[in-house]
Formats: structure tokens, C-alpha cells, sequence
């Protein structure tokens, strides 16, 4: 008898919760998130997907967009493209009308077939390839281009006293990395940089001990690898082992925490570009950094910042719209341009390009810090 009492009290408590949520949120919006949750660099994906559903927790304790709950709808999409037939489908029977995705540029393939089948708006966290730039379409993203990354580190390697440069890059990835390398090449012929070594790898099929060792021929005195965190660590650990006297540089696709964890000792020292502003004492950053080391026990870092950026910023621009459709979404994204970031304002133009700086850091002791 007193279980069967207990048992409808829990049940009245549960009612009583649902109907009160229920109040709270009369109707939902499903938004869709889609990048590489498993298989290669997918750490990268996890990292930006944990931001996207603070940001989502965010805004259902604030009282929803318009009153509406937000709903994400989470797709691995294994940065793979032959997985798109599957996200075109869950798109389709979850009447999905956003898309926060995809994280990494060779994935544009699956960014263009979304547009040819479907009016929704695919608003990318971390996807900087230049192909995309200047195009009025459903594409939007809240980083910059590439080849502003590509002339920070350039202007980097200027300033060195390392002129004679071996640089290596991931073709995998050859959306990003591919103009980074051309813009570099041709920066190099007309200044008083000198390419000694240039070489594309394949990191799916990698030997980074034949790579490295042939790098180790030219003896450069800077090398600059453009890749993710973990191949690039592996390249690190290769000429730490061959004593290469060089200085080492590294793309912002490299500042997760993986390059850290994997590199260890081997990048101490390492330049990377980066997209974000380490020392940063915003209040909203400084919040959310503490909300983010308590939940996962580690500080954030850009893919975290961008995914939890991309969602308030659609979240901002649903609400100056009054409105869920695509089209006025869209105009509001334009029209508003700037938004509040959590370190800094966020500019994004009349293509859905964005506009922001970019750091340069230094690996020390295990950790970024900021580069003068």
C-alpha cells in the first residue's frame, strides 16, 4: 500500500513536471547539427558540438527563441561525404530548417548537395576553406576565411629570422590547406623567404617517418605544417626525434587539445595561428569558460567558443526576425552584421562571410599562450 501511494506521488510529480514544461515551451524548433563525431579529427567535432549544445542550454534557460524550446537534432556525419544521403534524410523527417555544421572543409561536397536539395541555412562554426568566400547563398559561417589565417602566419614568418622554410599539408583537407600552401609559395618568390621543402601527405595513408626524414635533408630552419592537431603533433614528435634545429609553425586547424595531449614535449615552442584571444577578460567568456572546464574538465578552446557562437548568433538574428522562416533569418543575419561574441564583436557580410582576428601563440609548458 505505501509503494502504491509513493508510486502516485512520483507519478503526479512527473505530470506535474511535464505539464509545467509544457507551459514553459508551447512548441519547438528543431535545429539540426551535423559534423564528425567519431572516426578522423574527430575531436575537432566534439569539441564544437559541446559549445552548440551550451549555447542550446543557454537559450532554453532564457525562455527558448520566441518562446519556442530548441531541440538539436544530432548527426555524426563522420566527416565522410557518402555519409550525406543519411543526413539528407534525418533533414527531411525532422523538417530540420537550420543546420549547424559541418566542421571541417572537406566536407564542402556535402555542403553544396544540401543547398541543390533543400532551402534550409547551413551556418558553419569552423569551415574557413576560401572556395566559399564572396557567394551569395544558404552558407554562412562565424570564422574567417583562410587566407586571412594564411596571411597572419606569413607576416609571422617574415618577421623570423627562419627564412628557409619546409612546408608540409594535408590534402585530405585540401579545401583548407591546399590555398593556405599557394598563398604561402607565392609570398615566398617574392620576398626573402625561401621554400625548401614543399610536399603534400595524405594523412589517411601517412608514413610520417619517410616524410619527416626527407624533410630532414633540407635541413630548413622553420617548418610549417598545415594540419589537424594530431597529425601535426605526429610530425612534431618525428623532428624532435631527428634533433631538427626548426623552428615549427602550425594552421589554426591544429589548436585543439589533441596537438597538446599528443605532442607533448615535441611541440614545445610550436607557433600556431589561433582564433581566439587567449588572455581574454570578457565577462561572457570568462562565464562560459567556467561553465565549460566544471562540465568536461578542461579549458575551451576555438572550436567550443565558434560552436556556442554560431547558435547564440542564430538564436540573435531568429528574434530580430520575428520570424522562423529561412528567407527573413537570413536578411536578419545581413542586416544586423555585427554581433556580440564572447570575446569580441563578430562582423559578418552581405555573403555570410565572417570578419574577426586572428592571434598567433606559442605552445609553453603544455599549454597556448599568447605570441608578441
Amino acid at each position: 500500500m505505501k509503494k502504491k501511494r509513493w508510486m502516485v506521488i512520483f507519478l503526479l510529480l512527473l505530470a506535474l513536471g511535464l505539464g509545467i514544461r509544457g507551459y514553459m515551451f508551447p512548441k519547438q524548433i528543431y535545429i539540426g547539427f551535423a559534423s564528425g563525431l567519431s572516426g578522423q579529427w574527430s575531436q575537432l567535432g566534439i569539441q564544437v558540438r559541446n559549445g552548440f549544445l551550451q549555447a542550446v542550454e543557454d537559450i532554453n534557460k532564457a525562455g527558448g527563441i520566441r518562446g519556442y524550446e530548441v531541440i538539436p537534432i544530432i548527426m555524426d556525419d563522420k566527416n565522410d561525404n557518402d555519409n550525406i544521403p543519411i543526413l539528407l534524410k534525418t533533414i527531411k523527417e525532422k523538417k530540420v530548417d537550420y543546420l549547424v555544421g559541418f566542421s571541417v572543409s572537406v566536407m564542402i561536397p556535402s555542403i553544396m548537395e544540401i543547398m541543390e536539395e533543400t532551402d534550409i541555412l547551413i551556418f558553419s562554426p569552423t569551415i574557413s576553406a576560401n572556395g566559399l568566400t564572396g557567394i551569395d547563398d544558404q552558407f554562412f559561417r562565424v570564422c574567417n576565411a583562410s587566407v586571412e589565417e594564411t596571411n597572419i602566419l606569413i607576416e609571422t614568418l617574415k618577421s623570423s629570422p627562419n627564412k628557409e622554410i619546409a612546408l608540409v599539408y594535408d590534402i585530405s583537407n585540401k579545401s583548407y590547406t591546399e590555398p593556405m600552401r599557394d598563398l604561402m609559395v607565392k609570398t615566398a618568390n617574392e620576398s626573402d623567404l625561401s621554400i625548401v621543402f614543399d610536399e603534400a601527405f595524405d594523412s589517411r595513408v601517412a608514413d610520417y617517418d619517410d616524410l619527416v626524414s626527407r624533410l630532414y635533408d633540407k635541413q630548413p630552419s622553420g617548418v610549417v605544417i598545415l594540419a589537424s592537431g594530431v597529425d601535426t603533433a605526429q610530425i612534431a614528435q618525428r623532428l624532435k626525434a631527428l634533433n631538427v634545429d626548426a623552428q615549427m609553425y602550425a594552421g589554426a586547424w591544429a589548436t585543439t587539445h589533441e596537438l597538446l595531449e599528443s605532442g607533448g614535449k615535441s611541440v614545445e615552442g610550436m607557433r600556431v595561428s589561433g582564433l581566439y584571444d587567449i588572455n581574454s577578460d570578457s565577462p561572457q567568456y570568462i562565464e562560459f569558460k567556467k561553465v565549460m572546464e566544471k562540465t568536461y574538465n578542461a579549458s575551451p578552446s576555438f572550436p567550443e567558443i565558434y560552436g556556442y557562437e554560431t547558435m547564440m548568433i542564430l538564436s540573435e538574428a531568429m528574434t530580430t526576425a520575428r520570424s522562423f522562416e529561412v528567407k527573413k533569418v537570413k536578411n536578419a543575419l545581413i542586416s544586423t552584421r555585427v554581433f556580440d561574441g564572447l570575446q569580441q564583436p563578430i562582423e559578418i557580410d552581405e555573403f555570410g562571410d565572417a570578419h574577426r582576428p586572428y592571434y598567433i601563440y606559442e605552445v609553453r609548458n603544455g599549454e597556448f599562450v599568447g605570441f608578441d
